[in-house]
Protein backbone atom coordinates (compact mmCIF):
# COMPACT_ATOMS: atom_id res chain seq x y z
CA UNK A 1 0.00 0.00 0.00
CA UNK A 2 1.42 3.35 -0.99
CA UNK A 3 2.34 5.65 1.88
CA UNK A 4 1.36 9.21 1.16
CA UNK A 5 2.92 12.09 3.02
CA UNK A 6 0.54 13.54 5.54
CA UNK A 7 -0.73 17.07 4.82
CA UNK A 8 -0.40 19.65 7.57
CA UNK A 9 -3.57 19.89 9.63
CA UNK A 10 -5.75 22.94 9.24
CA UNK A 11 -4.72 25.68 11.60
CA UNK A 12 -6.84 26.24 14.66
CA UNK A 13 -6.53 29.15 17.03
CA UNK A 14 -5.56 28.31 20.57
CA UNK A 15 -8.30 29.15 23.04
CA UNK A 16 -10.00 27.76 26.08
CA UNK A 17 -13.01 26.83 23.98
CA UNK A 18 -10.85 24.66 21.75
CA UNK A 19 -9.28 22.77 24.63
CA UNK A 20 -10.27 19.14 24.73
CA UNK A 21 -10.02 17.52 28.13
CA UNK A 22 -10.00 13.86 27.16
CA UNK A 23 -8.16 11.80 24.62
CA UNK A 24 -10.48 9.83 22.38
CA UNK A 25 -8.30 6.77 23.02
CA UNK A 26 -9.52 6.76 26.61
CA UNK A 27 -13.11 7.83 26.02
CA UNK A 28 -14.99 4.54 26.29
CA UNK A 29 -17.40 6.36 28.55
CA UNK A 30 -16.41 9.98 27.83
CA UNK A 31 -19.17 12.53 27.80
CA UNK A 32 -18.26 13.98 24.39
CA UNK A 33 -18.62 10.55 22.75
CA UNK A 34 -21.64 9.22 24.61
CA UNK A 35 -22.72 6.19 22.56
CA UNK A 36 -25.95 5.74 24.44
CA UNK A 37 -27.87 8.97 24.80
CA UNK A 38 -30.05 9.98 21.89
CA UNK A 39 -29.25 13.20 20.07
CA UNK A 40 -32.47 14.73 21.26
CA UNK A 41 -34.74 14.20 24.22
CA UNK A 42 -38.27 13.09 23.42
CA UNK A 43 -40.14 15.99 21.88
CA UNK A 44 -42.25 17.94 24.30
CA UNK A 45 -45.86 18.47 23.44
CA UNK A 46 -46.74 22.12 23.99
CA UNK A 47 -50.22 21.66 25.37
CA UNK A 48 -50.15 24.15 28.26
CA UNK A 49 -48.24 27.29 27.29
CA UNK A 50 -49.46 28.92 30.49
CA UNK A 51 -47.69 26.22 32.52
CA UNK A 52 -44.26 27.11 31.19
CA UNK A 53 -44.15 24.56 28.37
CA UNK A 54 -42.82 27.24 26.05
CA UNK A 55 -39.75 27.52 28.30
CA UNK A 56 -39.10 23.79 27.95
CA UNK A 57 -39.57 23.88 24.19
CA UNK A 58 -37.25 26.87 23.82
CA UNK A 59 -34.61 25.27 26.05
CA UNK A 60 -34.77 22.08 23.97
CA UNK A 61 -34.15 24.08 20.80
CA UNK A 62 -31.28 26.03 22.35
CA UNK A 63 -29.61 22.88 23.63
CA UNK A 64 -30.10 20.46 20.75
CA UNK A 65 -30.38 22.64 17.67
CA UNK A 66 -28.34 25.73 18.58
CA UNK A 67 -25.77 24.05 20.86
CA UNK A 68 -26.25 26.81 23.43
CA UNK A 69 -26.32 25.11 26.86
CA UNK A 70 -25.56 28.36 28.69
CA UNK A 71 -28.66 29.97 27.16
CA UNK A 72 -30.82 26.92 27.86
CA UNK A 73 -29.78 26.63 31.51
CA UNK A 74 -31.74 29.60 32.98
CA UNK A 75 -34.87 28.59 31.07
CA UNK A 76 -34.70 25.07 32.47
CA UNK A 77 -34.14 26.32 36.00
CA UNK A 78 -37.10 28.67 35.70
CA UNK A 79 -39.31 25.87 34.37
CA UNK A 80 -38.27 23.56 37.21
CA UNK A 81 -39.34 26.16 39.77
CA UNK A 82 -42.96 25.38 38.91
CA UNK A 83 -42.43 21.82 37.58
CA UNK A 84 -39.80 20.30 39.90
CA UNK A 85 -40.72 16.70 39.03
CA UNK A 86 -40.48 16.95 35.25
CA UNK A 87 -38.13 14.17 34.05
CA UNK A 88 -37.87 15.87 30.65
CA UNK A 89 -36.61 19.11 32.20
CA UNK A 90 -34.31 17.27 34.60
CA UNK A 91 -32.75 15.26 31.76
CA UNK A 92 -32.25 18.42 29.71
CA UNK A 93 -30.72 20.14 32.73
CA UNK A 94 -28.31 17.25 33.14
CA UNK A 95 -27.31 17.41 29.47
CA UNK A 96 -26.76 21.17 29.68
CA UNK A 97 -24.57 20.76 32.76
CA UNK A 98 -22.55 18.07 30.98
CA UNK A 99 -21.94 20.43 28.08
CA UNK A 100 -20.87 23.15 30.52
CA UNK A 101 -18.51 20.78 32.34
CA UNK A 102 -20.34 20.66 35.68
CA UNK A 103 -20.52 16.90 36.16
CA UNK A 104 -21.61 17.11 39.80
CA UNK A 105 -24.66 19.20 38.89
CA UNK A 106 -25.36 16.86 35.97
CA UNK A 107 -25.26 13.83 38.24
CA UNK A 108 -27.69 15.52 40.64
CA UNK A 109 -30.12 16.32 37.81
CA UNK A 110 -30.06 12.80 36.35
CA UNK A 111 -30.37 11.29 39.84
CA UNK A 112 -33.47 13.38 40.52
CA UNK A 113 -34.90 12.33 37.14
CA UNK A 114 -34.31 8.68 38.09
CA UNK A 115 -36.19 9.24 41.34
CA UNK A 116 -39.28 10.66 39.64
CA UNK A 117 -39.14 8.18 36.73
CA UNK A 118 -37.58 4.99 38.16
CA UNK A 119 -39.23 2.73 35.57
CA UNK A 120 -38.01 4.69 32.57
CA UNK A 121 -41.49 5.25 31.18
CA UNK A 122 -42.23 6.53 27.69
CA UNK A 123 -43.07 10.18 27.07
CA UNK A 124 -44.90 12.12 28.30
CA UNK A 125 -44.74 10.36 31.69
CA UNK A 126 -41.00 9.64 31.53
CA UNK A 127 -37.83 9.82 29.47
CA UNK A 128 -36.88 6.17 29.08
CA UNK A 129 -33.42 4.73 29.78
CA UNK A 130 -31.31 7.80 28.97
CA UNK A 131 -30.92 9.06 32.54
CA UNK A 132 -29.51 5.71 33.67
CA UNK A 133 -27.04 5.57 30.78
CA UNK A 134 -25.80 9.05 31.64
CA UNK A 135 -25.54 8.17 35.34
CA UNK A 136 -23.45 5.13 34.41
CA UNK A 137 -20.95 7.36 32.62
CA UNK A 138 -20.75 9.67 35.62
CA UNK A 139 -20.15 6.86 38.12
CA UNK A 140 -17.37 4.55 39.25
CA UNK A 141 -17.15 1.17 37.53
CA UNK A 142 -18.99 -0.78 40.22
CA UNK A 143 -21.85 1.73 40.38
CA UNK A 144 -21.93 2.13 36.60
CA UNK A 145 -22.72 -1.57 36.16
CA UNK A 146 -25.93 -1.15 38.13
CA UNK A 147 -27.05 1.86 36.11
CA UNK A 148 -26.22 0.17 32.80
CA UNK A 149 -28.15 -2.94 33.87
CA UNK A 150 -31.18 -0.78 34.66
CA UNK A 151 -30.88 0.80 31.22
CA UNK A 152 -30.67 -2.63 29.59
CA UNK A 153 -33.79 -3.74 31.41
CA UNK A 154 -35.77 -0.70 30.24
CA UNK A 155 -34.64 -1.09 26.63
CA UNK A 156 -35.58 -4.78 26.62
CA UNK A 157 -38.98 -3.95 28.08
CA UNK A 158 -39.58 -1.35 25.38
CA UNK A 159 -38.56 -3.82 22.67
CA UNK A 160 -40.88 -6.52 24.00
CA UNK A 161 -43.89 -4.40 24.95
CA UNK A 162 -46.50 -3.77 22.23
CA UNK A 163 -47.36 -0.07 21.83
CA UNK A 164 -50.37 1.26 23.68
CA UNK A 165 -53.14 2.37 21.30
CA UNK A 166 -52.92 5.96 22.53
CA UNK A 167 -49.17 6.06 21.88
CA UNK A 168 -49.15 4.13 18.60
CA UNK A 169 -48.35 7.12 16.33
CA UNK A 170 -45.27 7.98 18.40
CA UNK A 171 -44.12 4.40 18.90
CA UNK A 172 -42.06 3.98 15.69
CA UNK A 173 -39.92 6.97 16.62
CA UNK A 174 -39.50 5.67 20.15
CA UNK A 175 -38.44 2.23 18.94
CA UNK A 176 -36.12 3.44 16.20
CA UNK A 177 -32.56 2.71 17.21
CA UNK A 178 -33.45 0.71 20.31
CA UNK A 179 -31.56 -2.43 19.15
CA UNK A 180 -28.44 -0.31 18.57
CA UNK A 181 -28.85 1.31 21.97
CA UNK A 182 -29.10 -2.13 23.56
CA UNK A 183 -25.95 -3.29 21.76
CA UNK A 184 -23.89 -0.25 22.77
CA UNK A 185 -25.01 -0.56 26.38
CA UNK A 186 -24.15 -4.27 26.51
CA UNK A 187 -20.75 -3.51 24.95
CA UNK A 188 -20.14 -0.78 27.54
CA UNK A 189 -20.77 -3.36 30.25
CA UNK A 190 -18.33 -5.76 28.60
CA UNK A 191 -15.69 -3.02 28.38
CA UNK A 192 -15.99 -2.35 32.11
CA UNK A 193 -15.26 -6.01 32.85
CA UNK A 194 -12.31 -5.97 30.44
CA UNK A 195 -10.80 -2.90 32.13
CA UNK A 196 -11.80 -1.56 35.55
CA UNK A 197 -13.33 -4.80 36.83
CA UNK A 198 -11.09 -7.24 34.97
CA UNK A 199 -9.97 -8.84 38.24
CA UNK A 200 -13.51 -9.81 39.23
CA UNK A 201 -13.91 -13.61 39.48
CA UNK A 202 -16.73 -13.61 36.92
CA UNK A 203 -15.25 -10.95 34.61
CA UNK A 204 -14.61 -13.24 31.63
CA UNK A 205 -17.98 -14.97 31.92
CA UNK A 206 -19.76 -11.61 32.07
CA UNK A 207 -17.87 -10.34 29.01
CA UNK A 208 -18.82 -13.43 27.04
CA UNK A 209 -22.46 -13.08 28.07
CA UNK A 210 -22.72 -9.38 27.22
CA UNK A 211 -20.95 -9.71 23.86
CA UNK A 212 -22.94 -12.80 22.89
CA UNK A 213 -26.22 -11.02 23.65
CA UNK A 214 -25.07 -7.98 21.66
CA UNK A 215 -24.26 -10.11 18.62
CA UNK A 216 -27.54 -11.99 18.90
CA UNK A 217 -29.31 -8.62 18.87
CA UNK A 218 -27.40 -7.26 15.85
CA UNK A 219 -25.06 -9.88 14.31
CA UNK A 220 -23.37 -7.39 11.97
CA UNK A 221 -22.92 -4.58 14.50
CA UNK A 222 -19.46 -3.05 14.09
CA UNK A 223 -19.47 -1.99 17.75
CA UNK A 224 -20.29 -5.52 18.91
CA UNK A 225 -17.67 -7.06 16.61
CA UNK A 226 -15.00 -4.65 17.85
CA UNK A 227 -15.89 -5.47 21.44
CA UNK A 228 -15.64 -9.17 20.56
CA UNK A 229 -12.19 -8.49 19.10
CA UNK A 230 -11.09 -6.70 22.29
CA UNK A 231 -12.20 -9.69 24.32
CA UNK A 232 -10.38 -12.13 22.04
CA UNK A 233 -7.20 -10.05 22.29
CA UNK A 234 -7.39 -10.18 26.09
CA UNK A 235 -7.88 -13.96 25.80
CA UNK A 236 -4.77 -14.17 23.57
CA UNK A 237 -6.74 -15.36 20.57
CA UNK A 238 -5.36 -12.96 17.92
CA UNK A 239 -6.65 -14.82 14.86
CA UNK A 240 -10.22 -14.67 16.13
CA UNK A 241 -9.73 -11.00 16.98
CA UNK A 242 -8.47 -10.19 13.48
CA UNK A 243 -11.40 -12.02 11.89
CA UNK A 244 -13.86 -9.98 13.97
CA UNK A 245 -12.11 -6.69 13.16
CA UNK A 246 -12.04 -7.34 9.43
CA UNK A 247 -15.69 -8.31 9.50
CA UNK A 248 -16.49 -5.09 11.38
CA UNK A 249 -14.67 -2.99 8.76
CA UNK A 250 -16.14 -4.80 5.77
CA UNK A 251 -19.62 -4.14 7.12
CA UNK A 252 -19.36 -0.38 6.42
CA UNK A 253 -16.31 -0.07 4.16
CA UNK A 254 -18.31 0.66 0.99
CA UNK A 255 -21.07 2.69 2.65
CA UNK A 256 -21.37 6.48 2.32
CA UNK A 257 -20.25 8.36 5.40
CA UNK A 258 -23.78 9.51 6.25
CA UNK A 259 -25.16 5.95 6.31
CA UNK A 260 -26.61 4.93 9.68
CA UNK A 261 -24.52 1.74 9.75
CA UNK A 262 -21.22 3.66 9.64
CA UNK A 263 -19.92 3.65 13.23
CA UNK A 264 -19.28 6.86 15.13
CA UNK A 265 -15.92 8.58 14.59
CA UNK A 266 -14.67 7.48 18.02
CA UNK A 267 -15.57 3.86 17.29
CA UNK A 268 -13.65 3.96 14.02
CA UNK A 269 -10.62 5.44 15.78
CA UNK A 270 -10.81 2.54 18.22
CA UNK A 271 -11.05 0.12 15.28
CA UNK A 272 -7.76 1.45 13.90
CA UNK A 273 -6.14 1.07 17.33
CA UNK A 274 -7.24 -2.57 17.56
CA UNK A 275 -6.03 -3.25 14.01
CA UNK A 276 -2.62 -1.84 14.91
CA UNK A 277 -2.55 -3.95 18.07
CA UNK A 278 -3.16 -7.09 16.00
CA UNK A 279 -0.56 -6.18 13.35
CA UNK A 280 -3.04 -5.36 10.57
CA UNK A 281 -1.17 -2.17 9.66
CA UNK A 282 -2.37 -1.63 6.10
CA UNK A 283 -6.04 -2.00 7.03
CA UNK A 284 -5.50 0.30 10.02
CA UNK A 285 -3.88 2.91 7.77
CA UNK A 286 -6.83 2.75 5.38
CA UNK A 287 -9.23 3.44 8.25
CA UNK A 288 -7.04 6.31 9.50
CA UNK A 289 -6.75 7.91 6.05
CA UNK A 290 -10.55 7.98 5.82
CA UNK A 291 -10.84 9.49 9.28
CA UNK A 292 -8.29 12.15 8.37
CA UNK A 293 -10.39 13.25 5.42
CA UNK A 294 -13.39 13.57 7.74
CA UNK A 295 -11.68 15.46 10.59
CA UNK A 296 -7.96 16.16 10.77
CA UNK A 297 -8.01 18.04 14.08
CA UNK A 298 -7.57 15.09 16.45
CA UNK A 299 -4.09 14.43 17.91
CA UNK A 300 -5.03 10.78 18.53
CA UNK A 301 -5.56 10.29 14.80
CA UNK A 302 -2.10 11.58 13.85
CA UNK A 303 -0.48 9.67 16.70
CA UNK A 304 -2.05 6.37 15.63
CA UNK A 305 -1.11 6.97 11.99
CA UNK A 306 2.50 7.72 12.92
CA UNK A 307 2.71 4.73 15.21
CA UNK A 308 1.20 2.48 12.54
CA UNK A 309 3.67 3.65 9.88
CA UNK A 310 6.60 3.27 12.28
CA UNK A 311 5.63 -0.33 13.08
CA UNK A 312 5.07 -1.02 9.39
CA UNK A 313 8.57 0.31 8.68
CA UNK A 314 10.06 -1.88 11.39
CA UNK A 315 8.56 -4.93 9.72
CA UNK A 316 9.87 -3.88 6.31
CA UNK A 317 13.31 -3.24 7.77
CA UNK A 318 13.38 -6.71 9.29
CA UNK A 319 12.65 -8.18 5.87
CA UNK A 320 15.46 -6.04 4.38
CA UNK A 321 13.06 -4.45 1.89
CA UNK A 322 15.31 -1.69 0.55
CA UNK A 323 13.74 1.76 0.50
CA UNK A 324 10.37 0.64 1.86
CA UNK A 325 11.09 1.14 5.56
CA UNK A 326 12.65 4.57 5.00
CA UNK A 327 9.51 5.68 3.15
CA UNK A 328 7.31 4.42 5.98
CA UNK A 329 9.39 6.14 8.64
CA UNK A 330 9.49 9.45 6.75
CA UNK A 331 5.69 9.35 6.53
CA UNK A 332 5.54 8.41 10.23
CA UNK A 333 7.68 11.45 11.05
CA UNK A 334 5.18 13.78 9.39
CA UNK A 335 2.15 12.19 11.06
CA UNK A 336 3.78 12.41 14.48
CA UNK A 337 4.93 16.00 13.92
CA UNK A 338 1.31 16.92 13.18
CA UNK A 339 0.27 15.09 16.35
CA UNK A 340 2.63 17.22 18.47
CA UNK A 341 1.52 20.39 16.67
CA UNK A 342 -2.15 19.75 17.45
CA UNK A 343 -1.38 18.49 20.96
CA UNK A 344 0.19 21.84 21.84
CA UNK A 345 -2.38 23.96 19.99
CA UNK A 346 -5.37 22.25 21.63
CA UNK A 347 -3.75 21.85 25.07
CA UNK A 348 -4.46 18.11 24.89
CA UNK A 349 -4.60 16.28 28.20
CA UNK A 350 -3.22 12.84 27.32
CA UNK A 351 0.51 13.17 28.02
CA UNK A 352 1.02 9.53 27.11
CA UNK A 353 0.34 10.29 23.45
CA UNK A 354 2.83 13.15 23.43
CA UNK A 355 5.55 11.19 25.23
CA UNK A 356 5.22 8.14 22.97
CA UNK A 357 5.13 10.31 19.84
CA UNK A 358 8.34 12.06 20.96
CA UNK A 359 9.98 8.70 21.67
CA UNK A 360 9.14 7.38 18.20
CA UNK A 361 10.36 10.61 16.57
CA UNK A 362 13.64 10.28 18.47
CA UNK A 363 14.11 6.72 17.21
CA UNK A 364 13.40 7.80 13.63
CA UNK A 365 15.85 10.70 13.91
CA UNK A 366 18.65 8.36 14.97
CA UNK A 367 18.28 6.28 11.81
CA UNK A 368 17.03 8.94 9.38
CA UNK A 369 18.28 12.40 10.37
CA UNK A 370 15.77 14.98 9.21
CA UNK A 371 16.74 16.66 5.95
CA UNK A 372 19.07 13.86 4.86
CA UNK A 373 16.72 12.48 2.25
CA UNK A 374 15.65 15.94 1.11
CA UNK A 375 19.23 16.82 0.27
CA UNK A 376 19.71 13.61 -1.67
CA UNK A 377 16.49 14.22 -3.56
CA UNK A 378 17.67 17.71 -4.53
CA UNK A 379 21.04 16.34 -5.70
CA UNK A 380 19.26 13.73 -7.80
CA UNK A 381 16.96 16.38 -9.29
CA UNK A 382 19.97 18.63 -10.09
CA UNK A 383 21.77 15.70 -11.71
CA UNK A 384 18.73 14.82 -13.79
CA UNK A 385 18.30 18.47 -14.81
CA UNK A 386 21.97 18.71 -15.84
CA UNK A 387 21.67 15.49 -17.80
CA UNK A 388 18.61 16.82 -19.63
CA UNK A 389 20.36 20.11 -20.44
CA UNK A 390 23.42 18.23 -21.72
CA UNK A 391 21.28 16.10 -24.00
CA UNK A 392 19.51 19.20 -25.26
CA UNK A 393 22.84 20.90 -26.04
CA UNK A 394 24.04 17.83 -27.94
CA UNK A 395 20.85 17.90 -29.96
CA UNK A 396 21.33 21.58 -30.82
CA UNK A 397 24.92 20.95 -31.94
CA UNK A 398 23.79 18.15 -34.24
CA UNK A 399 21.15 20.39 -35.78
CA UNK A 400 23.77 23.07 -36.45
CA UNK A 401 26.03 20.50 -38.15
Amino acid sequence: MAKTRAPKPKSKSKSKSSKREKSILNSTRAFSTNPHATSTTTAVSITKPDNGQHLLAEATTLLHENSSPSAALPLLKKYLETNPNSPQALDLLGEAQIELGDTDAAFAAFSRSAEVDPQGLSAPEGTGPEKFLWLAQLSSAETAVGYYERGVGIIKRWLSTPPAPSLAPAEPERDRGLPKKLVTTLCALAEIYMTDLCMSPDAEARCERYVTEALLTLPDSAVALQTLASMRISQQRPEDAIAALKRAFQGWRELPLAHEDVPAYADRVNLSKLLIETGEYEVALEVLERLKEEDDQLPDLWYLGGWCLFLMGEGERGKKEEGEWEESWEAAREWLANCILLYNALEWEDEGIRDHAMEILSNIEKELPEGMDDGNDEDEEDAEEGEWESEADDGDDKMKD
